[in-house]
């Protein structure tokens, strides 16, 4: 079993990542999770940060962008500017995989927050490609209806 915290806390990335590649995604992603917060502490870790930066060096891609975006903007949103840098990151992982339908269905979040981070047009504007693609989605068509748009 790996100590991933002391790996993090060391800034030994490189162990970390060698770690990290043997889990499924979802546990991947569970572990960082609980290593950018302590619910015990209720602390946050911005090291997750730095270590998923320096993969995103490495190699841009969506999932790690996501992956940051969920971090910050879910897991760690009660630091300043924590949801900002989730949308920043959120939208990057659109842009390096467009196609995407569930990146575009969690980006609507930003828009549900009380800060309203995306705005209600482009709300809609993801809503409506999401609709074209998967007509059945809830969180487009909630959105839809929320924003009274009649398009």
């Amino acid at each position: 079993m790996h100590n991933y915290a002391e790996l993090l806390e060391g800034m030994k990335f490189g162990e970390l990542e060698e770690a990290l590649s043997v889990l499924l995604l979802n546990e991947k992603e569970d572990v960082l999770n609980l290593l950018a917060y302590n619910s015990v502490t209720d602390e946050g870790n911005l090291l997750v940060y730095t270590f998923l930066s320096s993969i995103l060096i490495q190699e841009e891609v969506a999932s790690t962008h996501l992956l940051i975006s969920k971090i910050m903007g879910l897991t760690l949103n009660f630091m300043p500017k924590a949801e900002l840098i989730g949308l920043y990151h959120g939208v990057k992982a659109s842009q390096l995989d467009p196609c995407n339908i569930d990146i575009k269905e969690y980006l609507i979040y930003y828009n549900h927050i009380p800060e309203k981070l995306l705005s209600d047009s482009e709300a809609v504007k993801l809503a409506l490609e999401i609709i074209k693609l998967r007509p059945e989605s809830k969180v487009a068509q909630m959105t839809l209806s929320k924003i009274n748009f009649s398009g």
